[in-house]
Order: C-alpha cells, then sequence, then structure tokens
C-alpha cells in the first residue's frame, strides 16, 4: 500500500520496527538523495522507529560505462568492487557515504541517531529465501515487467567471478539444485571461464527493483522512495513503486507500507534530476552543516502536508 504521511501516521495497522530507505552509488548524490533520506529520518522520528539506511551497493542495473570493459561491454563491476575515485575508501560505495558524511551526522543529531548498511554485507535466510521465490518464479516476475525483463535479462540477480571481480550486465542462470547463481565469465583476461556465486553469498549483483525483498526480513514498516518512483518510466505502463510492491510480495508474501516523497522541480514544474543532469548535486555545496540543517527543516515542514511536488527553491 502506497501511503501519504498521515495515513500512515494514523494507520493501526503498522507491523514492524524500522523505516527503510536506500540510495545506489552510482555518480555524484543529487539533493533527491538527501530530500528521499531525510523524509525517512523524520518519518522514523515522528512514528518513533528505527531508521535503516541501506547502500544499494548490489545493484547492477545501473550501466555506468566506465566500469564495462571497453571489448566486452557485457562484463562489469559492481559498486562494491568497484575502485574509490580518490584511492582513500575501500571502494566507490564507502567513497559515497564519505561524501554525505557531514550531511548524515546533521541529520543524526535533527532526527534519530543509526547506522550506514551495505547490502553487500547483508545477509539473512529470509532474504535468501526471498531472492530464491523470485528466481525460480521467473514468469510471474517478467510479467511484472510486462513480458519485457526476460528479453534483456536472464534474471535479476548476477554471480560473481571469484577470480576477476567483474559480473555479466545480463544477470546470471539459477541452478535450484546447487543453489546457485551461474554465467560465463566474459572478461578476455581471466582464466575463469565460468563463475558460480551461492545464491546465500551477500556478494551478488540484485537489480534494484528485488532490493526491496529484503524489507520483511528486516523488519521493515515502512519504506521510502524518492518522487521518481511515482510515475513509469518512458513508455512504461507501470510506475516503478507498483513494480516494487509486486516483486516484495511474489518474493515474501506481503510488503511494508511505502511512502514517496514529493518530485523536485523547477518554479515552471519541471523535474529535477540526477539522471538527467539538473539540479544540485552533494559536490556543488560549500557549506553542508548549514545547508543540511536548512534542508532538514524544510523537509520537516513539507512533511505536514502531502506534496507530490515540491520546487528546489523550498528545499534550500
Amino acid at each position: 500500500m502506497v501511503g501519504n504521511l498521515e495515513q500512515i501516521l494514523e494507520s493501526k495497522k503498522i507491523e514492524g520496527g524500522k523505516v527503510a530507505v536506500g540510495f545506489r552509488p552510482s555518480g555524484s548524490l543529487h539533493l533527491g538523495n538527501l530530500v528521499t533520506i531525510s523524509y525517512a529520518a523524520i518519518l522514523a522520528d515522528k512514528l518513533d522507529l528505527e531508521l535503516d539506511l541501506c547502500v544499494c551497493d548490489t545493484d547492477w542495473s545501473a550501466h555506468i560505462h566506465g566500469d564495462h570493459l571497453a571489448d566486452e561491454n557485457r562484463s562489469m563491476k559492481l559498486f562494491f568492487n568497484r575502485e574509490c575515485p580518490c584511492g582513500d575508501h575501500s571502494n566507490v560505495a564507502e567513497h559515497r557515504v564519505d561524501e554525505i558524511s557531514e550531511f548524515l551526522s546533521v541529520l543524526r543529531g535533527e532526527t534519530v541517531d543509526f547506522e550506514v548498511n551495505y547490502l553487500s554485507e547483508y545477509s539473512s535466510e529470509e532474504y535468501v529465501e526471498a531472492l530464491r521465490n523470485v528466481l525460480n518464479n521467473m514468469d510471474d516476475f517478467d510479467e511484472i515487467f510486462g513480458g519485457g525483463f526476460r528479453r534483456r535479462y536472464r534474471s535479476p540477480v548476477a554471480a560473481v567471478c571469484d577470480e576477476c571481480g567483474f559480473s555479466d550486465a545480463k544477470g546470471s542462470a539459477y541452478s535450484s539444485e546447487t543453489d546457485e547463481l551461474v554465467s560465463a565469465c566474459r572478461n578476455p583476461e581471466c582464466m575463469n571461464g565460468f563463475m558460480t556465486t551461492k545464491v546465500s553469498n551477500p556478494e551478488k549483483g540484485v537489480y534494484y527493483l528485488a532490493d526491496p525483498v529484503r524489507d520483511p526480513a528486516r523488519d521493515v514498516a515502512v519504506h521510502v522512495f524518492g518522487g521518481d518512483y511515482r510515475d513509469a518510466e518512458k513508455e512504461q505502463k507501470t510506475p516503478k513503486i507498483e513494480k516494487v510492491e509486486k516483486i516484495t510480495e511474489l518474493a515474501c508474501g506481503e510488503s511494508p507500507e511505502y511512502f514517496l516523497a514529493p518530485i523536485i522541480v523547477t518554479e515552471e514544474g519541471l523535474p529535477l534530476s540526477k539522471s538527467n543532469g539538473t539540479g544540485r548535486s552533494v559536490e556543488d555545496i560549500e557549506d553542508v552543516e548549514k545547508y543540511s540543517k536548512e534542508l532538514i527543516g524544510n523537509v520537516r515542514k513539507l512533511t505536514e502536508e502531502e506534496r507530490e511536488f515540491v520546487s528546489e527553491d523550498e528545499l534550500i
């Protein structure tokens, strides 16, 4: 169910102890990322719940071509295997988190205390079983995407080569007999030939719309998504949030409440987003502490009303 803040606050059916929110470290973090995280933290504060902030560093759907092999564009590294651009962190995911460390520090002081989690480090039997349910019911999964997912990918989960660290950008086949993800290693410099990864291994690729299948196992009551989950992408007919709900129910038989943050727009009503190269990025902010306090304060005011759109000027 997708509820507004008032409905969620008044609901007597909320089950779970956490408000979840996640982000993908696919390039410089955007104002929209900070807004969505702020909404989640403020909601957790209002509901007296924990905040579950997770870096979706297992996502392999963000095709950053600089991380593909030049002569084999199906071979790519997942975020937790990609090198840190400054060389001071173990991978690019940790680098992105460090970029917003001042914002997160202010957020803790203004709302609730929390830790940053990485999906590549998370594993539970419930989460693994949910992924198995998806892999064993690919016809149903494909139907959620209007029959178009399997024309592009083998499955929404990908193996990682234990020799070179690359994955196949088309996902991997799943063997229920061995409980393994299997695909060819297309890295011409690797002698491994085939890569196999146990589904129970946390370090595997997971298509980003399948990530919320972890929610029931993590005792999540409400999951907060960015405003871009409201609408269907390009010519697709089903909004992202409906796909997430259907996938989570397919995998787990249930789903948490969902809250959608507003879409950030210009004064003319045009959407601002990182994917379009518009709007403010974290690296453009000079005084992060001052900016964060102002942003969180304005988001807190916005939570008192139901908004589908909010202008950038209202946030900063």
